[in-house]
């Protein structure tokens, strides 16, 4: 496996951990209760970002490998 393959599979697994971590923690910092944490909307809104830096490199590299 090169490389290219495995900085890839990386920007796949992290987009979708990353995406999904953020989602859930936005929606439980939304949904009103009283025993979030402080930082729990700045972690949500860091994670989203992370995970979509990720989703772009994952798209960019899904060229790079189709039309190597």
């Amino acid at each position: 496996m090169s490389t290219l393959y495995a900085a890839w599979a990386a920007t796949l697994v992290a987009s979708g951990w990353l995406l999904g971590v953020g989602a859930i923690r936005l929606v439980a910092h939304r949904s009103g209760e009283v025993d979030h944490t402080r930082g729990m909307r700045n972690v949500a809104y860091l994670a989203l970002g992370l995970g979509a830096v990720a989703a772009v490199s994952f798209v960019v590299l899904t060229v790079v490998i189709t039309t190597r």
